[in-house]
């Protein structure tokens, strides 16, 4: 493994163990909120924010590991992805600081419209990198595919419905439980990984 790879599934490694406790943060929080009100809704905010950041280092290590994807398909899907990541981020950073408002009660619109198309676009980077890696990830492969959809029909029903619609609830699942369990794994494994060089 070159010193490159090594730097790069290092940071990937610790970053995902950063999406996976971000993540849990963000279960605790909102349902702190859901019950206590603020502030724990924006630590929720913040939590997501940090966990959506620290999928882009993750996102390079599947680039520099490798898969079934001819190269430049997966630059293409690489930069998607990042861009989808910083999109999804300067506008959640909008939201935190108040200067874009959100009716979870109705679908999404606006700035939040376009927060959720990014949350679909980083959802099926996760589903379709996850699926088509090669043989390095091993089984989190389908834990990954299985939060990547998850997440994609939670920002599915945000945009048709808002909080309340079927899909956020069933997506939800994808995006609060099963996504820190596929990243506490992938952080493993790439440790594990660069633990090789």
């Amino acid at each position: 493994m070159s010193t490159r790879t090594y730097r790069i599934v290092s940071t990937a490694s610790a970053a995902a163990y950063v999406v996976a406790v971000a993540a849990l943060i963000g279960l605790v929080t909102i349902s702190l909120f859901l019950w206590l009100g603020q502030p724990w809704g924006t630590i929720n905010d913040l939590s997501g924010l940090a966990m959506t950041l620290a999928l882009a280092p993750a996102m390079l290590a599947y680039y520099e590991l490798g898969g079934r994807t001819p190269t430049l398909l997966a630059q293409a899907a690489q930069a998607t992805g990042w861009l989808a990541v910083l999109t999804w981020a300067a506008l959640h950073a909008l939201f935190i600081a108040g200067a874009v408002t959100y009716d979870y009660g109705a679908p999404a619109s606006g700035p939040m419209a376009l927060e959720q198309v990014a949350l679909i676009v980083i959802a099926l980077w996760i589903a379709g990198a996850n699926a088509l890696a090669a043989e390095w990830l091993s089984w989190i492969r389908w834990v990954g595919v299985v939060a990547g959809i998850g997440s994609a029909l939670l920002g599915v029903g945000l945009l048709l419905g808002g909080a309340n619609h079927p899909l956020s609830y069933a997506g939800g699942i994808g995006y609060t439980l099963i996504l820190p369990i596929w990243a506490f794994w992938l952080a493993r494994l790439l440790g594990r990984i660069a633990e090789l060089r």
